[in-house]
């Protein structure tokens, strides 16, 4: 067994060590089986009860609720089933399944069926000869369903909010920032960008701000990435509003629409995740999350609230 103490801060991104700062606090004892892999975690209340957790899952998950938040063509199914407002959503097989949606909305985002952070998204897909080679990534970041889905891509000015709810309670929403870039009036876009990556960014969610995926900043900024923006001139630089490839957070709890609140319980309480993260982008639910983040750099002391009410919610058990 190891102590989950005695990790160094490196070895744990930044939500966990947000979480074992305050497990510490209150006098529980924590411990690993393994080094290596996920942070499945054996945790002991000063009551002398134990309780494992995987990372942000509590026990009181049940393995369908996992595979369901993982698998979005379930997910999207039992969102539709309760009249959860979501962007239509097509199975891949080839180029040409897409030619309708195309015709429909004009552009497009191919992602995987499965899996999470953003990998194996491709976003403003306009053209059938861009199709193929965003199915095959789309399929090879796909950890167990090898499939690829399509969906109209949402407006790129609209507010994406990451909402919790723990114990089925509300807890905060937080409105990720897409990365952006701030100019000086002598560097081009993609030179901010590597800038930016050589000096105050790190490996995603080892600190508050993480690398800008070049790849993408490329993809994104097309012919723009060598314009100079002026100084002070901040410049959205990647198409999405991800913590982990570069995005920024603040905290929207006190702005969320009691619409947002009613559709985000009754999607807990349909998914029976006790502990879940609702994504919404504008007025639509994109995916829900059964091993949220409960770290968030807003900036202020709002930064680890989930954790806490998380903490509490083990107490409870």
């Amino acid at each position: 067994m190891i102590d989950f103490y005695s990790l160094p801060d490196e070895a744990l991104p930044v939500s966990m060590r947000a979480l074992r700062k305050m497990l510490q606090e209150r006098g529980w004892k924590a411990e690993k089986l393994v080094l290596e892999g996920p942070n499945d975690i054996l945790l002991t209340r000063p009551d002398g009860k134990e309780i494992r957790i995987a990372s942000s899952t509590p026990p009181t998950t049940s393995v369908f609720a996992l595979h369901l938040a993982d698998n979005k063509l379930a997910s999207y199914s039992l969102l539709q089933k309760i009249g959860v407002p979501q962007p239509e959503t097509i199975v891949l097989n080839s180029r040409d399944d897409t030619k309708q949606l195309l015709e429909k909305y004009g552009t497009i985002v191919i992602k995987p069926a499965d899996g999470a952070h953003g990998r194996g998204v491709s976003t403003g897909i306009t053209q059938l000869d861009q199709v193929e080679p965003a199915i095959q990534k789309a399929v090879n970041a796909s950890p167990a369903m090898k499939i690829a889905i399509a969906q109209p891509q949402l407006p790129l000015d609209a507010l994406e909010l990451r909402i919790i709810y723990i114990n089925y309670q509300f807890v905060e929403a937080i409105a990720r920032i897409p990365a952006q870039v701030t100019g000086d009036g002598k560097h081009t876009l993609i030179e901010l960008v590597d800038l930016e990556n050589s000096t105050i960014r790190t490996e995603p969610y080892k600190s508050d701000l993480a690398y800008i995926d070049r790849a993408m900043a490329v993809n994104f900024l097309g012919k723009r990435q060598g314009k100079i923006p002026a100084v002070g001139e901040k410049v959205r630089v990647v198409a999405s509003c991800n913590v982990g490839q570069g995005g920024s957070a603040q905290d929207y709890s006190a702005l969320i629409t009691d619409e947002m609140k009613l559709i985000s319980e009754k999607i807990a309480k349909a998914t029976q995740l006790p502990v879940i993260g609702i994504d919404f982008y504008g007025d639509q639910v994109i995916e829900f999350n059964a091993c949220p983040s409960l770290y968030y750099p807003t900036r202020n002391e709002t930064a680890t609230k989930a954790v806490t009410k998380y903490i509490d919610y083990l107490e409870q058990l």
